[in-house]
Formats: C-alpha cells, sequence, structure tokens
C-alpha cells in the first residue's frame, strides 16, 4: 500500500512510545501532526476520558486555539518552545521528547531545503543573488492575559490568509481613549503570527499623541520596505513607496498591525493588495470608510474582568483581603483597562498601602483623574486626545466643545430635546454636535436619539481646561457639578 507523503508508517517507535507513531521517517509538518494526534489519543486512553479540544489545550497554553487546530492539521509547524510545551502536555515521556524534537528540527530543516530548491531564499539583485533577509517580527512586547476579551479574541482567532483570489483581511479596532485596543490587537497578532510565516509588522502612527504628530504614511512605508528587504534606494512619494509595498508583499503571508490610527486616509496607503495579508487597525473613530474592513468595537470591561485585570498590576494576592476596596476601585474606574493598569500600577509601587487608601482617593471626583496617573500613563491625556481630535474639526467640533460642559451636568442618559435644553442651541444643530462627540469616543449612542457619558468622560467634560494636561501631583479644580457624580 502506498503511504501519503509525510505520513508515518504503522508501528511504533518503542516500548517507551508504545501507542504513538514512530517518527524517524518525519520530514513534514502534515507528518508531525499525525504524531501529535497519535500522542493526544494515547493520553486519552491513558487517563480515561475524551481526547483534550482544542480550546482546553487554548486556556491551558495562552495560545489560540485556531492556531492549535493549525499545529494538528499540520497547517503550521509549532515554533520549537512551543512544540516542546505541547507535547508535554500531551504526556511525552522524557525519550519521546528528545526524539520528537529531533523529528521538528528535521521538519523546518527539510522545509527550508525545500523553499532553497524552489528559488525562494534568495533574490536577484545587481551582483548576482541576495539572499532575502529574516522575516520582520516587529511586534511589541505582549501583555501575558487579557481578562474579559474572550468573545473578541475568539473573533481575531478566526483570522487567517484569504483564499486564492480574495484581497487581504482588515479587522479596524475602535473604542475611547483607554479601552485596550493596542493590547488587543498587540495580544490577538502575538497569538496568529505563526499562520503569517513571512512576519508581522508593526507601526505606531501616533494618531492620537499630544506631543507629536501622526506619522506620515511615506514614513511607515519606507521603514516597512526596509524590513522587508527591499532594494535601495526606496522611492521618496507615497504613491510609489506603496506600488514598491503591495508589490513585495504579493507573495507573502504577513501580518500587519497598524495601531492609534488618525483616519482611514492615513491607513489607505498602507493597506496591501495580497490575499495572504492580514491587518489589524486601531483607533478612536470608526475608520467607516476604509474599504472591506471588518469593525470590532470595544467597550469597558465587566465588573469580574475589571478586578482581574486591577489585580494582574497590582501583584499576586494583593487584592485578596480587600476584595469590597479592590471592586470599588474597579467601579471607580469605569472599568477601562488603562485606568486599572495605572490603579494596579499604583498599589504595586505602594505595597505598604491598604488597598482602602487608593479606594478612597479615588472616591472624591474631585481628584479621581489626578490620581489616575502613574509614571506615563495618564487617563485625563488619554480623554485629552479625543477633545483634541474634536477641536480639528472645524466650526461644529468647536461649538461641541463648548457645550461639553453643560452636557455632562446631566445626570443619565441625554435626548436631543434634553441636551437642546441644555445648550440652548436648536434641536437639529444638537444632534449634529451630539453626533460629532459620539465621534470622537466623548459620548457613547447606544440607541438612536440617546446619548450617555462614561463616568470618567463626564469627569473629564466638566474639566475647565479639558484639553490641559493633568498634574502629576495635587488636584484639578472641578466644577460644583462634579460633586454629584460619584
Amino acid at each position: 500500500m502506498t503511504r501519503a507523503a509525510g505520513h508515518p508508517p504503522n508501528g511504533v517507535l518503542g516500548e517507551a512510545t508504545a501507542g504513538v507513531c514512530p517518527v524517524e521517517s518525519v520530514d513534514t509538518a502534515e507528518g508531525l501532526a499525525v504524531v501529535l494526534r497519535s500522542l493526544r489519543r494515547r493520553a486519552a486512553r491513558r487517563d480515561g476520558g475524551a481526547q483534550l479540544t482544542y480550546r482546553e489545550l487554548s486556556k491551558r497554553t495562552g495560545w489560540a486555539h485556531g492556531v492549535i487546530g493549525d499545529y494538528f492539521a499540520g497547517k503550521t509547524l509549532p515554533p520549537t518552545d512551543r512544540f516542546d510545551v505541547l507535547v508535554q502536555l500531551l504526556g511525552a515521556t522524557g525519550r519521546e521528547l528528545r526524539e520528537l524534537a529531533t523529528a521538528r528540527d528535521r521538519v523546518e530543516e527539510a522545509r527550508r531545503a525545500r523553499a532553497a530548491a524552489g528559488g525562494r531564499a534568495a533574490e536577484p539583485g545587481p551582483d548576482g543573488p541576495r539572499l532575502r533577509p529574516a522575516a520582520p517580527r516587529q511586534l511589541p512586547a505582549d501583555i501575558p492575559g487579557l481578562p474579559g476579551r474572550g468573545e473578541e479574541l475568539a473573533a481575531l482567532d478566526q483570522l487567517r490568509p484569504a483564499p486564492r483570489g480574495g484581497g487581504p483581511v482588515v479587522v479596524a479596532l475602535d473604542g475611547p481613549g483607554g479601552v485596550g485596543k493596542s493590547a488587543l490587537a498587540v495580544h490577538a497578532a502575538h497569538r496568529l503570527g505563526e499562520r503569517f510565516p513571512d512576519g508581522q509588522l508593526y507601526a505606531d502612527l501616533r494618531g492620537s499623541r499630544r506631543d507629536e504628530r501622526p506619522v506620515p504614511p511615506a514614513v511607515v512605508l519606507r521603514r516597512f520596505l526596509c524590513a522587508l528587504g527591499a532594494p535601495r534606494p526606496h522611492p521618496a512619494g507615497a504613491t510609489d513607496a506603496a506600488a514598491a509595498y503591495r508589490t513585495l508583499l504579493t507573495e507573502r503571508r504577513v501580518l500587519i498591525v497598524l495601531d492609534n490610527a488618525l483616519d482611514a486616509a492615513q491607513v489607505r496607503p498602507l493597506l496591501p493588495a495580497a490575499r495572504g495579508c492580514t491587518v489589524l487597525v486601531t483607533s478612536r473613530g470608526v475608520l467607516a470608510t476604509l474599504n472591506g474592513a471588518s469593525h470590532l468595537h470595544l467597550t469597558p470591561l465587566p465588573p469580574p474582568a475589571s478586578v482581574a485585570v486591577l489585580d494582574l498590576w497590582a501583584g499576586p494576592g494583593r487584592l485578596a483581603a480587600e476584595r469590597g476596596a479592590a471592586e470599588t476601585i474597579a467601579r471607580h474606574c469605569g472599568h477601562l483597562p488603562l485606568a486599572l493598569r495605572i490603579a494596579g500600577a499604583r498599589l504595586a509601587a505602594r505595597p505598604r498601602w491598604p488597598v482602602r487608601e487608593l479606594a478612597d482617593r479615588l472616591a472624591d471626583p474631585a481628584r479621581r483623574l489626578a490620581e489616575l496617573s502613574f509614571a506615563d500613563l495618564d487617563m485625563h491625556e488619554a480623554m485629552a486626545a479625543n477633545h483634541r481630535e474634536l477641536l480639528a474639526r472645524g466650526a461644529t467640533g468647536r461649538a461641541a466643545a463648548l457645550v461639553l460642559p453643560q452636557l455632562a451636568a446631566r445626570q443619565g442618559d441625554l435626548t436631543v430635546a434634553q441636551a437642546a435644553q441644555a445648550t440652548g442651541a436648536a434641536p437639529s444643530a444638537t444632534e449634529a454636535i451630539l453626533e460629532q462627540l459620539v465621534d470622537v469616543q466623548l459620548l457613547e449612542s447606544r440607541a438612536p436619539g440617546r446619548y450617555r457619558f462614561h463616568p470618567l468622560t463626564r469627569l473629564f467634560a466638566l474639566c475647565p481646561a479639558a484639553a490641559a494636561p493633568s498634574p502629576r501631583n495635587g488636584t484639578r479644580p472641578m466644577p460644583s457639578a462634579d460633586r454629584a457624580i460619584g
């Protein structure tokens, strides 16, 4: 009987590996996947239960369950460290670990040899063949866990290079300042990275930075061309650079993260045309005019996840004895990941403080935003970026900024009629103002004609100098209406 390429022959490796396919002849990812599936079946027989599912393995490792599925299907070769963890979870013995590691390295070497034989390892140059540089790995450091983002991660875990004939996959993440867009995009990119063997590109577009201007697309393109090994000199103009960039990516599978985008116009030149590429974009506002993009709208965390985030940053066991105080801090943080991270960092920096001390400090609305500042993290500044974008939107934006404190002084939901009464403007003009505030994430609209402030955004809106940077110490004066917010 003819055996499929890469499939191990029947039999066993030896006494120590009874019930597991042999690995001596494995030289493909598909063959290695057969061994992994054999290990999983043996572990189930040994434990007298069902086989571990991809989701169960995902919970134990923190890897995307879709990526784990690719390992078991032979679509992706696990990196060395992940492969070692995986086979240990599947019950490999010490001898098996050594033999499996050798087999995994053999698969990697065979893949490189096949790529070289197919001409992919070298590219022509003016002085003869030129080796393609190593695939770029530009992602920032990962955050180990993201409590409360299970649904969003499950959706992002489905991303993979598009089938032949399709264009690139583009997902745009939006939400208010401090909601955790960048952390989610980077974490998801780390989980998905192995599906894109030709590299991961990352650029902070700085669309929300107070101290720096947004990065022009031409600058980002030149950086990407350099990372991808494009021959110099790189095109100077954005149009030519974008064309060279798209050409380079034509036959590559690359994951691209574009963080902190100002608007769709900044992003469009950075989108590849290659079907094998995927792009994750983060921005404050919804990039509704970005062609072909799917949108993921982030909101504050549920309360239990908020406490989990606080615990993650405060340090092991710090909150155990003061759970009530921790829940109070989470509520005062409005369940926003950035505010929770700041609060946790402050607790970590003051190991002798009772947790209740910070809860009491945050209880005063007049000083809450000033307290949510630590080192280079500042909740007030995160919201000030939205305010600056509002002011940049011309006459309507400036009119919205002027009436922001009046709108914030009203408690609860706002209707157009109530907002018009508060500002003295006509209903049509008032609705335009409210929609401007929604566009820059200073106001939420959960239903047509109904609007609501996030608790921390309300505090920011009531500040007399909303666009001013917050002091590191002391308090910021607040209008008397703020005292009722709590």
